[in-house]
């Protein structure tokens, strides 16, 4: 029965498609073996440092990972997926490298996290704008992003598993060489990756409701259209366009909540649920589990159903998992909690995406996903300002529980409150 569902989407999709799954879930594996584990385990459990350092290595990540969005963005757009492929393998080499040579000590662990973050961020594009440079069907597009996430979901698995028993066999800053090993495959299966040729004209005539029709969304060349926008160009492309901004505002909202996550979710592990390091790969294994179910799930929904507002149910769905993962000090609810939340990422992740490249024109899609991603990182960085003091006056659960109920209200908010602008954006 499992098996159905996951065989009947991959025989469908192109031989071009299928390569581009398997670099999103190789150099993606590679980034899950190391960032929680070797960042954030390193600093906690291996230098025993305080909230403050992790909220610092999270605040680090999070805006390099914005700056390399948008230098990822920029690159797309001039130079194509190629090129961009390979300067992000380059850049995942070169950092891991310099990781284990030097991060023996918590400043240094810091500045790896600024060239992980810068990295990561650079590499996005791959899963959030190459589906659209190889169709412009969009329900073809649902099924190669529900299809990316499930996989990059795999890698949720996978990679901090093996994480997790390489640091409990080695050290936690042994994981960085897995993902230069990784990094390594993903180079492998990319060589003979090759966008489908016309696919750098402009898109015009596209649905502007965030719903997925039958109908494949027209392209043509414009000669007035210039062949690279600027960023100034693709910011007033999301928040001119009805749909872009409500889901720039939602994915914000919903995600502010979530900050307080990254630097306490080691504590909460550690002083909580008392496990030890390993447990901070195994339990985000578990999500990952979720969300392969839940980009299943998505990969299943019929186009009428592609939708802010489906997006908004699953953004709900979110808070309820994170209630029930961090509510209690029982490591067996946490699990499940975790598999819960996973779930409905599963769903957000190929909603977010499909919606934007139905919408977005296809050469200023590398930065109109950079402008999106803006917003839902800086959403995460926001409240690591006051995550540490939080944690000290209300303590590290009672802190992640406030957040869960934040990353819970928005979207349900947003769904009572909200009808009028989604259906004004409908009609536009």
């Amino acid at each position: 029965m499992l098996a159905s569902l996951f065989s009947k989407p991959q025989s469908s999709l192109s031989v071009q498609a299928k390569r581009l799954v398997a670099m999103r879930f190789l150099i993606y594996t590679g980034f899950q073996t190391s960032y929680f584990i070797g960042v954030i385990g390193t600093l906690t459990y291996a230098d025993d440092a305080s909230v403050v350092a992790t909220s610092l290595a999270v605040l680090f990540m999070n805006v390099f990972v914005i700056l390399g969005s948008f230098a990822g963005g920029a690159a797309l757009d001039a130079w194509g997926p190629r090129r961009h492929f390979l300067l992000s393998i380059v850049g995942a080499l070169a950092t891991g490298a310099a990781i284990l040579a030097f991060g023996s000590a918590t400043g240094v662990v810091l500045l790896g996290a600024v060239f992980l973050g810068f990295v990561m961020g650079f590499a996005q594009p791959i899963a959030t704008s190459y589906p659209a440079y190889l169709t412009d069907d969009p329900v073809e597009l649902k099924d190669i992003n529900s299809t990316i996430t499930m996989f990059s979901n795999v890698s949720i698995i996978v990679g901090p598993t093996l994480g997790g028993f390489v640091a409990a066999a080695a050290s936690s800053r042994a994981v960085f060489v897995l993902m230069m090993l990784f990094t390594a495959l993903a180079l492998i299966a990319g060589w003979s990756f090759k966008p489908r040729a016309g696919f750098a004209t402009t898109r015009e005539g596209k649905p502007a409701t965030g719903e997925i029709t039958s109908d494949k969304a027209s392209q043509s060349s414009d000669p007035n259209t210039p062949s690279r926008a600027t960023f100034a160009t693709s910011i007033k492309t999301v928040f001119t366009n009805s749909v872009l901004a409500l889901l720039f505002c939602i994915i914000f909202l919903s995600n502010f909540g979530y900050g307080a996550f990254d630097p306490l979710e080691s504590f909460f592990y550690r002083d909580v649920l008392h496990v030890g390091v390993e447990w901070m790969g195994w339990l985000s294994s578990a999500s990952g589990v979720g969300t392969v179910l839940g980009a299943v799930l998505a990969l299943r929904l019929p186009p009428h159903l592609v939708n802010l507002k489906t997006l908004l149910v699953a953004l709900m769905s979110v808070g309820l998992g994170s209630l029930l993962y961090v509510g209690t000090p029982y490591v067996g609810v946490a699990l499940v909690g975790q598999i819960a939340l996973g779930v409905a990422w599963g769903v957000v992740n190929p909603l977010h995406n499909t919606i934007v490249q139905t919408t977005a024109p296809l050469e200023q899609l590398g930065r109109v996903n950079s402008v999106m991603g803006f917003g839902n990182m800086f959403a995460g960085v926001a409240p690591l300002a006051i995550a540490p003091w939080l944690a000290a006056t209300f303590g590290v659960q009672q802190t992640l529980v406030g957040a869960g109920m934040i990353v819970t209200a928005v979207p349900a908010a947003l769904l009572l409150f909200g009808h009028r602008h989604f259906d004004r954006a409908a009609r536009q």
